[in-house]
């Protein structure tokens, strides 16, 4: 599976976002989440919210003390109190592209990615929110890619 390895400078983000007691919670309920995102007004909405930076949704893990916290969100550099906001560090990532179906290539990806290729590689995993990019667009369609970020040192 190929990947590149690009280096991220430091990304604000806004957006919608659930807490799980668990991945595994998380793995089970966050299809749902991205379902109502849809089905709401919350897509068009955060839409306009978003910079240059990145034309596009994030799936954003941040990893809780208790859990884990998933945001579906733009990259923003406006102020609002609409929005939850956190800060993507900067820093090294590698970075899988995933095609059609995209919810399950994505899922997969992730797998191949934490179980095959880091471990054979000369990346280490670093402390930081790993996300699931997806450019504005049809994700239908049959050309549409979009990417998982693993941040690595």
């Amino acid at each position: 599976m190929a990947y590149e390895v690009r280096e991220l400078a430091e990304t604000r983000v806004i957006g919608e976002k659930r807490s799980y007691d668990s991945i595994e919670e998380a793995q089970e309920k966050i299809q749902q989440f991205w379902t109502d995102f849809k089905q709401s007004d919350q897509r068009a909405r955060l839409t306009l919210e978003a910079d240059e930076q990145f034309q596009g949704f994030f799936g954003i893990y941040f990893p809780t003390d208790n859990g884990v916290d998933y945001m579906i969100g733009v990259s923003s550099d406006r102020e609002t109190s609409e929005w939850a906001s956190h800060n993507i560090p900067a820093g090294k990532y590698i970075v899988f592209e995933a095609g059609r179906p995209v919810s399950r290539e994505i899922q997969r990806v992730t797998n191949e990615a934490y179980e095959v290729i880091i471990p054979a590689s000369q990346h280490d995993l670093r402390n930081a929110p790993e996300f699931e990019y997806y450019p504005f667009g049809n994700v239908t369609a049959a050309d549409y890619t979009a990417e998982m970020w693993i941040p690595v040192k």
